[in-house]
């Protein structure tokens, strides 16, 4: 039931935003009495902090399914692509934004947005230092920096194309990340021997 109660949250905040997600609204997209809710969580705000770990780690297993032993840019592109896709269909990015969205400084949610958001960096980082293994430009990269930005990148991304409806862009930089991943795959990887 606790499952049932985060998706219809995921729900809620995806057709009605922030600010519709009532705990009358989340029961009325799960179909269950609004009652239930305060069984298995203190609050709304209690709730709502949840839904952002349970949204974020959700998907993080399934990133890490995905992207396991992938070793060229190019195939690391396309299942990003692909990756991205699944996050749109199953709310998660419209979830992610009106939680963003709602944040208040100092607020139990906004502590949860950023603990999530680190743990996305962590795992971006990860993936880019494989990535980058043996190139010859890599040590002149930062890799968590270049990680947290890709991370702000996808969310900003998201939220621009939410505000103005374009999904054109989104499609251009998945087109030119490619193009670039193709470069990198064809560069030659500089190993050191070990002795």
């Amino acid at each position: 039931m606790r499952d049932r109660i985060l998706n219809a949250t995921i729900q809620t905040l995806c057709l009605r935003g922030y600010p519709g997600t009532t705990a009358r609204a989340i029961a009325s997209t799960g179909g269950f009495a609004p009652g239930v809710i305060y069984y298995y969580f203190a609050d709304l705000d209690d709730l709502l902090v949840e839904t952002a770990s349970f949204t974020s780690q959700r998907r993080m297993t399934r990133y890490r399914e995905v992207l396991a032993g992938t070793k060229k840019a190019a195939e690391m592109v396309t299942r990003l692509r692909t990756l991205y896709e699944e996050d749109s269909l199953c709310g998660h990015i419209a979830a992610v934004q009106e939680l963003v969205a709602g944040c208040r400084p100092g607020s139990k949610l906004a502590e949860r947005i950023a603990k999530v958001t680190k743990e996305w960096e962590l795992m971006a980082e990860e993936v880019l230092r494989e990535l980058l293994r043996g190139l010859p430009f890599a040590r002149l990269l930062t890799v968590p920096v270049l990680a947290r930005s890709s991370v702000a990148f996808y969310l900003g991304m998201q939220t621009l194309s939410h505000v103005d409806g374009d999904e054109g862009r989104i499609e251009q930089t998945f087109a030119q990340a490619l193009r670039l991943a193709r470069v990198l795959d064809r560069l030659p990887r500089l190993y050191l021997r070990q002795t």
